[in-house]
């Protein structure tokens, strides 16, 4: 075997560099080392906002620097104050679980809308498993048919931030919710979800 790698050298060469470059290949498309790499991103939950609404009947006060006498007082008007009842924000819109699908991992999942009237998708607590290409998606696949996106549609919310932690997800404006079923993590480059969690009662 050893003179016969003698006589042929180049055809060793060629061999060991089609090697590498294989090897070079599956580390960058498969990325396999991402997976015992953990990165953790911690945002806070938006800013909560209280709005108190009052309705007052106008009133005149008079001008008392003018030296002129001051009008009589009705004292029958009443002023009435409507008070609205106070809106905590960001408000809950849903609230649920990942599950595993393609990976084990936990997490919590909800659905926030802002004093503003914007919508935000945040992971609380997340723990999964990291890996190439990941992106958060909104699905129109129900739990049960989550493995697999490519006769579904989806709206893809960003790239994942971190596979630890605690992230936010802003929903675009002209998104109907209602119109989508789950919030899903999924590998983009092959096709397979992580994990999924339903945003819509389903």
């Amino acid at each position: 075997m050893f003179e016969w790698i003698r006589r042929k050298p180049n055809l060793m060469m060629a061999g060991a560099i089609v090697g590498v470059a294989l090897l070079i290949f599956i580390f960058v498309w498969f990325e396999p080392h991402k997976a015992f790499i953990d990165e953790r991103v911690d945002e806070v939950v938006p800013q909560a906002e209280t709005v108190i609404q009052e309705d007052a009947a106008p009133t005149t006060s008079p001008d008392s620097s003018a030296g002129t006498t001051p009008l009589p007082v009705d004292e029958t008007s009443v002023v009435v104050t409507t008070l609205v009842p106070p809106v905590a924000y960001p408000v809950l819109l849903s609230q649920s679980v990942l599950i595993d699908v393609a990976h084990g991992g936990s997490g919590t999942v909800l659905v926030l809308e802002l004093e503003d009237g914007s919508r935000v998708l945040r992971f609380e607590d997340l723990d999964v498993l990291n890996g190439p290409d990941l992106v958060v998606i909104l699905s129109d696949r129900s739990l049960s048919g989550a493995d697999d996106y490519t006769d579904g549609q989806y709206l893809i919310l960003g790239e994942l931030k971190g596979n630890l932690g605690n992230q936010n997800y802003q929903i675009p404006a002209e998104v109907d919710l209602s119109e989508w079923a789950t919030a899903a993590i999924w590998c983009r480059r092959f096709n397979t979800t992580f994990n999924v969690a339903s945003i819509n009662g389903s």
